[in-house]
């Protein structure tokens, strides 16, 4: 009974290990790939090469865009390899431990082993138990052969329960070794890939210091029209509470309680929301006040995040909710805000929209398509209130 127990906690113990270690790796290798996907599919993200000072701002945000997941890339795996160091060092001590007690064990045994065969020279197991002076030193003696027997049976079993171990752990380090070597690699081709994009950057910002004061009238204009949508969007806001406190007023207590449960829900989603646009994308705007990249003078505040897709790049749904209000943002562009309880999320730059005000939506439902700009690129403007607040969407979105 006793051996199975030992086997069986050897048994568990490498399981455990392995699935502990290829856990470990599996994570690393899944949350790569998740970032090199990203990386690829932006890569296909289509951009303007007009030389207009309004094409070579967008494709230096584009670039920089790029550029920051390239560095988010090589972060990761700068934190793999020191995982992996950590684990290699914890495998190490593991095994010397290890060994210290194997060969202590095979001390005992060997030790044991002498002893017994020494007194096998002198020792005749019937002679002792029928020498006995009564049944009581019987019963005692035959004990003592039977636990000393299994003693040294235990003892070998513990040896070799021990070179199991110190096989698996030793297969272990071998593992995440390999995988550190793999990682280093990946290191230098993304360090490599980070100082191109860099380059890119360059390149461009150098173009735009030769054009500055274009360049200033240009941001100027963008910055008019953010505002100017800011405003409109702030407008459709406040009509829409001003309606929804109205249908309040005449609504049923279990109206009332599914936007506390829509609200609820909504909040305990914060970082967990999926992004509000389908297919491979970049963000190039980021909320709150930015610089143009390489130029710290010129600035541009963003109230939302825009993210760049591709042609076809719808915007979805955030969150289950109800389309509250459909308005034109100008030159065909449409905007959309969808309730979910007190909060709003808002959907602009739409060419066309397949929802209408009062529609119900699930969570990835489709809103409409992106409307292409004036420099070929599809942006989504995107931004996130609770009620007149606005929020930052970079912090409820999941990466």
């Amino acid at each position: 009974m006793k051996r199975c127990v030992i086997l069986s906690l050897v048994l568990f113990s490498c399981l455990f290990i392995n699935a502990q270690t290829n856990a470990l790796i599996e994570k690393m290798q899944k949350e790569r790939a998740d970032i090199e996907q990203q990386i690829t599919e932006s890569e296909k993200i289509l951009q303007g090469t007009e030389n207009d000072i309004a094409t070579q701002v967008a494709n230096l945000n584009t670039i920089t865009a790029r550029l920051k997941e390239r560095r988010r890339l090589l972060d990761q795996t700068k934190r793999d390899i020191r995982s992996l160091n950590t684990q290699t060092q914890k495998l190490e001590n593991e095994i010397k431990q290890l060994q210290q007690e194997y060969d202590e064990c095979s001390t005992r045994y060997a030790d044991a082993c002498r002893f017994y065969q020494h007194q096998q020279v002198s020792f005749n197991p019937v002679t002792f138990l029928f020498s006995s002076s009564s049944f009581r030193q019987l019963t005692r003696r035959m004990r003592y052969i039977s636990e000393y027997s299994k003693s040294l049976a235990t003892l070998a079993e513990d040896i070799r329960a021990k070179q199991d171990t110190l096989k698996n752990r030793k297969e272990q380090i071998e593992l995440v070794r390999q995988e550190k070597l793999v990682l280093q690699k990946e290191q230098q081709k993304n360090e490599a890939a980070v100082a191109a994009e860099e380059k890119n950057q360059r390149a461009i910002v150098n173009k735009l210091q030769s054009k500055r004061s274009s360049l200033k009238k240009e941001i100027q204009a963008q910055q008019k029209k953010i505002t100017s949508l800011n405003k409109e969007i702030d407008r459709q806001i406040e009509l829409a509470i001003k309606e929804q406190q109205k249908a309040s007023d005449k609504a049923t207590p279990v109206k009332v309680e599914e936007d506390i449960k829509l609200t609820g829900s909504f909040e305990s989603n914060k970082g967990k929301l999926p992004v509000p646009i389908t297919g491979p994308y970049l963000i190039v705007g980021n909320f709150g006040v930015q610089n143009v990249a390489g130029m710290r003078d010129v600035k541009i505040n963003n109230l939302g995040v825009d993210l760049q897709g591709n042609s076809g790049s719808q915007a979805r749904a955030v969150f289950d909710g109800v389309v509250s209000t459909v308005f034109q943002q100008g030159k065909g562009q449409i905007g959309v805000l969808v309730r979910h309880g007190k909060y709003i999320s808002v959907y602009c730059n739409l060419s066309d929209i397949s929802v209408a005000k009062g529609d119900k939506l699930k969570t990835g439902d489709i809103i409409g398509n992106i409307q292409v700009s004036e420099n070929g690129q599809y942006i989504l403007h995107f931004q996130l209130h609770k009620e007149t607040t606005k929020l930052n969407p970079s912090e409820w979105l999941r990466r």
